[in-house]
């Protein structure tokens, strides 16, 4: 792996293949790297101990992976941490990636079933498709409810470890 930079850009060389790692001016996270689009293997690979990587959005379920940080001094409570953090992510990975699997399926079931035999395929119009899109969340309601009940739990339970991580890195000052 071989690495250069040019106008803040971070150019990393993986055998034959070459990405780009930059910051995002609009990323809340100031130590976030993002790997450019276009990666067709999964990078696993950390520049710095002090970053993130955020890949490019999974084809599927249209989340971006990320490869979280571990500090060399890293407490037992910043490792629950980071194994919860990727646990959430690998769980929300899951949900969208069969939601969104079944959602396509059901969509071009739904646009198959609606075409004229012995015509061309035609494109089916906004309201046609309209009828899709609420069967389908009617159907899934229930689904979505248990999710974003899951999707708090789960992140308060994050919110409250992260808070108890802060209270440890800050306690050592006070003392």
């Amino acid at each position: 792996m071989t690495l250069s930079r040019n106008h803040g850009i971070l150019r990393v060389a993986l055998g034959k293949r070459f990405f780009n790692v930059h910051k995002s001016q609009s990323s809340p996270v100031e130590q976030a790297l993002f790997l450019e689009k276009g990666n067709q293997n999964q990078v696993i690979a950390l520049l710095q101990d002090e970053v993130d990587l955020i890949g490019p959005p999974d084809p599927v379920s249209n989340l971006r992976p990320v490869i979280r940080r571990r500090c060399a001094t890293e407490t037992k409570l910043q490792e629950q941490l980071r194994f919860m953090q990727d646990a959430t992510h690998q769980w929300n990975q899951n949900f969208w990636a069969t939601h969104n699997t079944k959602f396509l399926r059901e969509k071009q079931k739904f646009i198959d079933n609606h075409q004229i035999l012995g015509e061309e395929k035609r494109l089916l119009s906004a309201e046609e498709m309209s009828e899709f899109y609420k069967k389908f969340l009617d159907e899934h309601w229930k689904t979505h409810i248990e999710y974003n009940f899951s999707w708090y739990k789960k992140n308060f339970s994050l919110l409250f470890l992260a808070l108890r991580v802060n209270v440890e890195k800050f306690l050592p000052r006070v003392v």
